[in-house]
């Protein structure tokens, strides 16, 4: 709707022949820009947003997930910049926790660069985070970066031995390099043959 447009509402229970309702729109009111609030407000927002991208996400919407996750790291950006003390490590871990449901969310929408992007922002942020590690691995070698995919697919099997994830993948990115190295061996072997 615009402003001035109208618009015939029909309640529910009134039924089929029920009583129409008139409503003219107006006007909006402006909403009060994120940075314009007080920075507390920020963090509220932002954990806001994380928590409804989390329920997105346990629902099966992914691609929903990953807006209110950027929308989520967005908050947290502004939320970075206080007029006041600011709860530093506390939103360390907000924001290498948010990079990393956002790679998740990418992953599962076939986007590995992107993947890659944020699970290296989050471990940026927190070097120790395993899952962050776990789901660059898993990205870099769907990009087909598999040098890469190997190193921190160890390094997350370095941390935790029994990440089962971590050492299905590790198997798998293993073969996919011997292929590839075998495939190359066999394009050299015809070249110099």
């Amino acid at each position: 709707m615009a402003a001035g447009e109208w618009a015939w509402l029909c309640p529910a229970q009134a039924g089929p022949l029920g009583a129409f309702l008139g409503v003219r729109l107006g006007g909006f009111s402006r909403a009060t820009p994120l940075w314009a609030e007080p920075w507390v407000e920020r963090w509220v927002v932002a954990d806001e947003r994380r928590r409804r991208a989390e329920q997105l996400l346990t629902e099966g919407a992914v691609g929903a997930a990953a807006r209110a996750y950027s929308q989520a790291l967005r908050a947290a950006a502004a939320a970075m910049t206080p007029a006041g003390p600011s709860p530093w490590e506390a939103a360390m871990t907000l924001k290498a926790e948010l990079h990393a449901q956002l790679a998740l969310c990418q992953l599962r929408l076939g986007l590995p660069v992107a993947a890659v992007a944020n699970a290296g922002k989050a471990l940026q942020l927190r070097p120790q985070h395993l899952e962050a590690r776990y789901r660059r691995g898993v990205a870099a070698a769907a990009t087909g970066d598999l040098d890469a995919a190997t190193e921190d697919l160890r390094e997350v099997l370095r941390a935790e031995p029994s990440h089962a994830r971590a050492g299905r993948e590790l198997r798998r990115v293993r073969e996919a390099a011997r292929q590839r190295d075998a495939g190359l061996a066999r394009r050299l072997g015809r070249l110099f043959a």
